[in-house]
């Protein structure tokens, strides 16, 4: 694992359990300040080496593949380091600052041919599985339109205590709320309802750092669906929470997760066209969802951060294709970018001009 900052502690948590599971094990990471790693082996368990460069870590011959967790301007050196080592790649999101270093990273692993798995997990979580079923089997006749709102505390050190601040900085981040946090829910959207034709966006910088804290895009699928999403950063501290409201020709879904699984937030409403609406059992769900999948359906903690890297683990060793890929990156980023280029020029913006 190259970074051992704030998130590398769930990465971590996936990473115990997969060695508990005897999948895989975590036996280096790499990151400048030796503290970081120092938390990273006290929850995943010792290692047997530790580097200051990510670059020495990639080329280290008893290291099989690599999860790039450094902050996002880093990622095009180290991606392009592990696609020229022919090493599997799990990478987190963002993959870039920038849109133009989006493409060059997606094609640099697609010519290089390395398995590669993008740290979308929100598509491992149960409720949104259930409602890619739901979509994906029409049970409720064709998606109509949705929308989603994201917020999170401000993922910077002057915000919460513990962090670093580099998520405020335009330099290194490229954006604010809408690249670093609601990505993910662009992700879920391309893959609920499918690759968008164009958007339409406005944000705003209401704590006065360089990058948006708001955002609101109304977004157009070529599938037809039509969907908003607003996603906020601020200053409730402790709170990150993902609210998606989907309507079908047959009923209406109310869907609310949190980072972990089994949150208090999470909750999943579902309204046909007559009678009461159901309130689905999202503590079942998980134990269905988890078991149909093979594992123990207790793991509550972090534990679809856990489904990923063990997708990931599982494909490369099987050799069978890793998903979410760099494509479904790309269609993510490809909305981000066109909701950033329609703010900044106030008209809609179609995809295809990118």
């Amino acid at each position: 694992m190259i970074g051992c900052g704030s998130i590398a502690r769930a990465h971590a948590v996936s990473f115990r359990l997969l060695a508990d599971d005897g999948v895989a094990r975590l036996v280096a990471a790499a990151d400048p300040n030796p503290a970081g790693i120092d938390q990273v082996e006290q929850i995943a368990g010792p290692l047997e080496r530790r580097y200051a460069s990510g670059l020495e870590l990639i080329t280290d011959p008893d290291v099989d593949a690599v999860a790039v967790i450094a902050p996002t301007r880093f990622h095009r050196d180290l991606i392009s380091a592990v696609a020229a080592a022919g090493k599997p790649l799990f990478t987190e999101k963002p993959l870039a600052p920038t849109y133009d270093v989006v493409v060059d990273i997606v094609d640099t692993v697609m010519r290089a041919g390395i398995p590669a798995q993008v740290g979308f997990q929100s598509r491992f979580h149960p409720i949104i599985r259930f409602l890619h079923d739901v979509v994906g089997d029409a049970r409720y006749g064709r998606a109509m339109g949705y929308t989603i709102r994201d917020d999170q505390f401000w993922p910077t050190g002057d915000v919460m205590a513990g962090h670093t601040s580099w998520r405020s900085q335009a330099a290194e981040a490229g954006g604010g709320a809408l690249l670093e946090h609601s990505i993910h829910s662009c992700d879920i959207a391309c893959w609920l309802f499918g690759p968008v034709r164009r958007v339409y966006a406005q944000t705003r910088k209401v704590f006065g750092y360089d990058v948006e804290d708001t955002a609101a895009l109304t977004i157009e699928h070529e599938s037809g669906v039509v969907g908003t999403l607003l996603t906020v950063f601020n200053g409730v501290i402790d709170r990150e929470e993902r609210r998606i409201e989907a309507f079908f020709e047959q009923a209406a879904i109310e869907a609310t997760t949190d980072f972990v699984v089994n949150a208090p937030e999470d909750s999943l409403l579902v309204k046909e066209t007559a009678g009461p609406a159901t309130r689905v059992d999202t503590a079942a769900l998980g134990r269905e969802t988890f078991a149909r999948d093979g594992v123990d359906p207790d793991r509550q903690f972090y534990v679809y951060q856990y489904l990923a890297h063990r997708a990931f683990a599982r494909a490369v060793a099987d050799g069978t294709a890793l998903s979410p890929g760099v494509g479904d990156a790309l269609a993510a980023h490809r909305l981000v970018e066109a909701a950033y280029r329609s703010a900044a020029t106030g008209q809609a913006y179609a995809v295809a001009d990118l």
